[in-house]
Parts: C-alpha cells; sequence; structure tokens
C-alpha cells in the first residue's frame, strides 16, 4: 500500500537514478516497517519549469510524499525520511528540497480491490487472500504472482 509519489523537475533524474530511487525507497520502506515488497509503489511525476512554486517564485526542486497506513511509530517515520534523504542525496547528488509521510487509515484503501491489512498483519492477509492470488495469478496477473513470491519468502523464514 504505501505510495511514494516523487515530484521532480523534468532534468533532475535519469532513467537510472529513477529505478534506483524506487530500488532504495522499497528497500528502507520494507526494512523499516516490515511491509512486503509487492506492496510498495514508487511514482514519479516530472514537472514543467513553470509549475512549481515556492513563495511565489518558480522553483526547481524535488518532493517525496510517501502515503503509509496509520500504526507506524514515530521513530519509524523518522527513520523512513531520514534514509530517503539519505538516499536521494546519495543517487541524486543534491538534497531533496520536501520528504513527508502522511499516514492512511488501512480501512480508506484497498490493493488490487482488495481491502488492506491493519500495520503489521500483512501475513495474515496474504493467507487470508492466498486463494484469489493464486487465481489471478493463473490469470496471468504479475502483482498477484508478486504477493505469492512474498508470501512463501515471508514463510520460508518462519
Amino acid at each position: 500500500m504505501p505510495l511514494y509519489v516523487i515530484e521532480h523537475p523534468k532534468v533532475l533524474l535519469t532513467k537510472q537514478q529513477k529505478e534506483r530511487v524506487c530500488k532504495e525507497i522499497t528497500h528502507i520502506h520494507c526494512t523499516v516497517t516490515g511491509a512486503l515488497p509487492a506492496l510498495v509503489n514508487v511514482v514519479f511525476h516530472s514537472t514543467d519549469d513553470n509549475v512549481e512554486f515556492i513563495n511565489n517564485k518558480p522553483r526547481h526542486k524535488a518532493r517525496i510524499i510517501g502515503h503509509i497506513r496509520a500504526g507506524r511509530s514515530a521513530e519509524s517515520k523518522e527513520s523512513l525520511i531520514s534514509q530517503i534523504n539519505n538516499a536521494w542525496m546519495t543517487i541524486v547528488g543534491e538534497r531533496c528540497h520536501l520528504i513527508g509521510v502522511n499516514d492512511v487509515n488501512p480501512e480508506n484503501a484497498a490493493e488490487d480491490g482488495i481491502m488492506l491489512p491493519a500495520a503489521g498483519e500483512e501475513m495474515e492477509w496474504l493467507e487470508r487472500n492466498e486463494k484469489i492470488f493464486e487465481e489471478r495469478a493463473e490469470k496471468g496477473e504479475e502483482t498477484s504472482r508478486d504477493f505469492l513470491a512474498d508470501l512463501k519468502a515471508m514463510q520460508s523464514k518462519l
């Protein structure tokens, strides 16, 4: 469920940088929260030169806004923001103007049409919906295959 929306000037990021940022955000989010990689969404939106303003002046800045399930501790959120900031700086070579994290109540969101679990209840959610994911995977749905792979990986660690 986490959705990280990255707004950036068109010229700021190469395709390779976007891929690295995506991998880092996914890794950081999963490490900090214990969430499944198949649930992490990262979206890039490039901005035109005249679209973004700060203090009523055109600016060329990047921002990352993460929407995560409510229930994470303040320490977890601070860790997410700090680690994403460090990864951005390493990959892009300049500070990200704004990084924010918003809480979303899981009862207000669905992933592929299935209501989301509370934070920390991913394993039970996967097991409860395993048949649905298997049926969808058989029809070729890649996301469902990813959910099943995450479930098997988690089960092998238990």
